[in-house]
């Protein structure tokens, strides 16, 4: 039933071919004098794309008075651009380029599925995935909030921007290659979002980062004022561990979740000090290092944001539960030789808008007013210059 099916594929692409072969020549031995524009010119064998991967065929040849007529449904039917989209998806599934073939078993005569086809595949639209993100126009969109973070992939540190539009849905918008710790190389990823036309929906942007003095810096030298920084608790969390010792952890834990869960701003700030002067008679440096976050932990708070919404936006979850996903579509990539200095970043470009599709808008909608409002209502939003 299967290969009955497979063949039934082939032959309706081939009575599209017969179709625009009709359309063209008209019914067959219908002569209408000299003046015909195109005729029918027999047969020729070509190949078509057909469940991942090319197959050969014999399609309707039609000559004109300039020479050969191209047929409309010959050209999306060897539509390189969905061969290549079909490849992808499959390797992001976890196929390997040497089963590739064998995933899609079934068609007698196919070829173009070879190991170095489907690699070569994948550069192509890996590539365009990678442009997709760092490159496509953003005006369309207003955006709320901006979540930037640093995480290593295969041994490669890549800066990672998500915007949040004011229905609280996520947008990949740019992926450079670098270090967090590197101010200048996101001031260059943030002015690339300008003059991509990134647009904010109030008048102010919330901006949640790791504990990185260098994105604030950049974050503050590219939108100025316009910028309110609400600092990643669980990284500042990770940070202090690292100070104190084991046996002091659980209470840490205890004592940032209390101050992280209360409503008030004024209650989780006197709860900041109690946890700043606790953590100063065991390490000065972890109390430093908390002085160094300081009421940036505590931004959400002094807007007033209420705690389902509150949740979802003090930490850089958001793009951590994102590359969770990366992580697993590249599991099972083994070779990362390549001549491509970016065919790692183009991987994690596909692996992203594969997951894009699958990808929720944030929890706590219904508080997004007050979010908005706390950041100011603009009467008329404008771009930002860049």
């Amino acid at each position: 039933m299967e290969e009955q099916a497979k063949h039934a594929a082939i032959a309706f692409g081939l009575e599209l071919l017969e179709l625009d072969r009709l359309e063209l020549c008209g019914e067959r031995y219908l002569h209408s004098g000299g003046d015909r524009a195109y005729w029918r010119h027999g047969t020729e064998e070509t190949s078509v794309i057909v469940g991942g991967a090319r197959q050969r065929v014999r399609r309707p040849r039609v000559r004109g008075k300039k020479g050969e007529a191209e047929l409309p449904s010959l050209t999306k039917l060897r539509d390189q651009d969905l061969l290549d989209e079909e490849m992808k998806e499959t390797r992001l599934l976890g196929v390997s380029t040497r089963n590739y073939s064998e995933a899609i078993e079934g068609y007698k005569g196919k070829f173009g599925d070879s190991k170095s086809s489907v690699s070569r595949a994948f550069e192509r639209v890996s590539k365009k995935d990678l442009d997709a993100i760092n490159h496509s126009g953003l005006s369309e969109y207003s955006f709320i909030g901006l979540v930037l973070d640093g995480l290593e992939i295969k041994g490669r540190t890549v800066i990672a921007a998500v915007g949040v539009k004011h229905e609280l849905e996520k947008i990949p918008v740019g992926l450079i290659e670098g270090s967090s710790e590197n101010s200048r190389i996101v001031t260059d990823l943030l002015q690339n979002l300008l003059e991509r036309g990134f647009m904010l929906h109030c008048e102010r942007l919330l901006c949640v980062l790791d504990g990185s003095k260098a994105l604030s810096k950049a974050v503050r030298d590219v939108f100025g004022n316009a910028v309110l920084i609400q600092r990643c608790w669980l990284h500042m969390l990770r940070n202090l561990e690292g100070y104190l010792p084991e046996e002091k952890h659980r209470e840490l834990h205890h004592r940032v979740n209390r101050m992280m869960n209360l409503d008030r701003y004024k209650d989780a700030k006197e709860e900041l000090k109690k946890l700043r002067d606790w953590l100063r008679q065991t390490s000065e440096q972890a109390a430093n290092s908390l002085d160094e976050a300081g009421e940036e932990l505590l931004t959400l708070h002094k807007l007033g944001i209420p705690l389902a919404l509150r949740k979802i936006l003090d930490s850089t979850n958001i793009i951590e539960s994102l590359f969770s996903v990366v992580r697993q579509k590249l599991h099972n990539v083994k070779n990362w030789n390549s001549r491509n200095p970016n065919r790692k970043m183009q991987w994690i470009a596909s692996a992203i808008l594969h997951h894009k599709k699958k990808m929720r808008k944030l929890r706590g909608m219904k508080h997004c007013d007050a979010l908005i409002r706390a950041l100011g209502l603009k009467v008329d939003q404008h771009k930002i210059s860049a």
